[in-house]
């Protein structure tokens, strides 16, 4: 869901990504993790569409929760969920619209954040809501989880969505 120069964005589904180009350039959130010194480990694949709270995808092989297999995953960002919960990689991005980070953060174990609607740039996502889409991300430990929000947080929120008027 999210643009990767060079790779084909699915959604989740396999026509959507035969209809559409590779990225040209990567997402701002990609791009601010990179220059951080992030590696990109891999990309995971979401519920079909972004839409679903538990983890499936009729089009690909189920995602299993490392922590408890025979348990639901989560969410549609269950594929980073799984691959941060199993060790695969240290901290993992997703969307969350309607609980798709939390959710499968806390099936698998793991410390998940939904920031305030408009703070980390949804610019090269997918949307599935735009007026409800985050960025989020999750991580095995608090520290991390800061760690990760320093670099995609600003300082100061830049677009309040409500304003106190004297």
């Amino acid at each position: 869901m999210f643009a990767v120069r060079g790779h084909v964005t699915s959604a989740g589904q396999p026509l959507w990504a035969s209809t559409h180009p590779a990225a040209e350039v990567h997402a701002p959130v990609i791009k601010s993790l990179l220059e951080s010194g992030a590696r990109l480990r891999g990309m995971t694949v979401t519920d079909e569409l972004m839409y679903s709270l538990k983890g499936d995808n009729i089009h690909y092989p189920p995602t299993i929760n490392p922590r408890v297999p025979d348990a639901y995953s989560g969410g549609s960002s269950s594929g980073s969920a799984v691959a941060t919960a199993s060790e695969a990689v240290d901290f993992a991005i997703g969307t969350d619209t309607g609980g798709s980070v939390r959710i499968p953060s806390s099936y698998c174990g793991l410390f998940g954040i939904r920031p305030s609607h408009g703070a980390v740039s949804l610019e090269g996502v997918v949307p599935l809501a735009p007026s409800f889409d985050t960025v989020g991300w999750m991580a095995r430990s608090a520290e991390l989880l800061e760690r990760v929000g320093s670099c995609l947080l600003p300082e100061k929120h830049q677009h309040p969505s409500s304003a106190f008027i004297n």
